[in-house]
Order: C-alpha cells, then sequence, then structure tokens
C-alpha cells in the first residue's frame, strides 16, 4: 500500500496535467479557461466568498452558480494564496452596527489603521473621528478577554484568507478563515512540512465541524489529498499576475 508521503511525492515528480475526470482542476487544464480568467481580470472585491456559516446553520459552504446558490460540505481546493494574518474591528456589536465596513482594520496583523475610541464613535459616529495608526501588539482590543460583549476573546479579531480554486471553477474563491479556525489551518501546514509539501502545492479538502460553545460554531478542517503534478504547479505559476491582482487588499 502506498503512503501519503509516497503518494505526495510519486505525484509531484510528474510533468502532466490532471484531467478533471480524474481529479484535475479546470483552470489548469483548459486553455480557455486561463483565457477567461485573464481577461476577467478579478480584483479581490470580485471574488466570491466562502463564508464560514452560523453555528446555528447547517454544514455546508454556500457557492454562488449561474443555476443559483449550491450547497456543499466539503470541497477539494488548491490553496493558491494565504494572506498575511489580518484583523478587524468593530466598536458596536453586529445587531447595533449599519453593516458598514470595520472600524478599524490591519492589512499585516502588525499595524491598524482606523477609530478606536468606543465611547466616541457611539456617541458621535466613526465618520466624525479621525483614524489614526496603531501597533496591534500593544492594543487593548487585541488582547484576550477584551471582546465588548464580555466574552473571553478578542475584540479585535483575526482572520486569514485563503484564495482557493476549485475543480470547476474557472475563478478562483475566496475562504476566509476566521480565528476559531486559524490552529486548525497552522497544524495542517505543519504536517505538510514532514512531509517537505507546502499548502500551495497539493490539493486540500476543505469542511467543517461543528463545535459546541455559547453560541455553538463551526471551524474549518483541511486534509490532504494528493501533491499537485509539476505540470499543474507551473500551470499555477502561470496565473501569478492575475493572483497577486485578485488577492490584494480588500
Amino acid at each position: 500500500m502506498t503512503s501519503k508521503k509516497e503518494t505526495a511525492a510519486t505525484t509531484a515528480t510528474s510533468t502532466d496535467l490532471v484531467p478533471v475526470e480524474q481529479g484535475g482542476f479546470v483552470v489548469l487544464v483548459d486553455n480557455e479557461a486561463k483565457e477567461l480568467l485573464a481577461e476577467a481580470a478579478p480584483g479581490p472585491r470580485d471574488l466570491a466568498k466562502l463564508l464560514v456559516p452560523a453555528g446555528s446553520g447547517g454544514a455546508f459552504f454556500t457557492i454562488q452558480t449561474i443555476e443559483g446558490e449550491e450547497a456543499v460540505k466539503s470541497l477539494d481546493v488548491i490553496i493558491a494564496y494565504e494572506s498575511p494574518m489580518e484583523r478587524s474591528f468593530y466598536a458596536t456589536s453586529i445587531d447595533d452596527s449599519d453593516g458598514g465596513p470595520p472600524h478599524c482594520t490591519s492589512g499585516d496583523g502588525v499595524t491598524g489603521f482606523g477609530v478606536r475610541d468606543v465611547e466616541a464613535i457611539r456617541a458621535q459616529g466613526a465618520d466624525n473621528l479621525e483614524p489614526t495608526e496603531q501597533a496591534c501588539a500593544s492594543c487593548l482590543f487585541s488582547k484576550f478577554a477584551s471582546d465588548l460583549g464580555g466574552g473571553k476573546g478578542q475584540a479585535c479579531s483575526q482572520r486569514k484568507r485563503l484564495v482557493v480554486f476549485d475543480r470547476e471553477n474557472i475563478l478562483p474563491m475566496v475562504l476566509q478563515v476566521p480565528a476559531a479556525s486559524l490552529k486548525a489551518l497552522k497544524s495542517y501546514k505543519l504536517l505538510l512540512v514532514n512531509a517537505r509539501q507546502r499548502a500551495t502545492r497539493v490539493v486540500t479538502t476543505i469542511s467543517l465541524a461543528k463545535q459546541k460553545g455559547s453560541p455553538d460554531y463551526y471551524t474549518v478542517e483541511f486534509d490532504f489529498v494528493r501533491a499537485l503534478s509539476a505540470g499543474e504547479v507551473n500551470g499555477l505559476a502561470g496565473l501569478a499576475q492575475i493572483l497577486t491582482e485578485a488577492a490584494g487588499t480588500e
């Protein structure tokens, strides 16, 4: 029986593109698909989001198709890009917010820019206040137990964005990995290191697992499927410029 490590090493030496019917990806094997993607030139706001549902919902991702929404329990994807750690802070709860942007954000998890005076925001509105920079490490809202609702978490939430291709679609999608799933992502990447692999060079199954809490919530799970062939790696490298623009800052 072939081990996963042996499979990873063997597959990586192949220069062949894997056909879609054998587990390949349309964007890598279809020349017209690559041209369509290049013509579309998607930016970060153009890509569909793979959202982690609330704990009260079903354990599935929702994908937008030409025929409407499709619910899937798991997806085989190529992680084409992983963002730095990002942060976002809201001075009001989801129930009280107007659906606008965060009051303070950080694209690198190091320096935040925005407004963090909760009392002033609630009294005057963030638009009437001057945004400033703040080192995330020294910000009170990055500390555990700073949750404005009295919880044990951080008021300023962490996340990473993964730009991923699934097997059948040309456009990549964005999976927003929330704070509760960051440990699982790191553990998965460390397992790949032992197999001399990177997350951007393998096919990964993403799925959801329900966790008990107040309220319950879902976390993302990551499982190894196979290494990309050398031909697939080269095809992905050929999309580098498109991916750079698509993955930019939101």
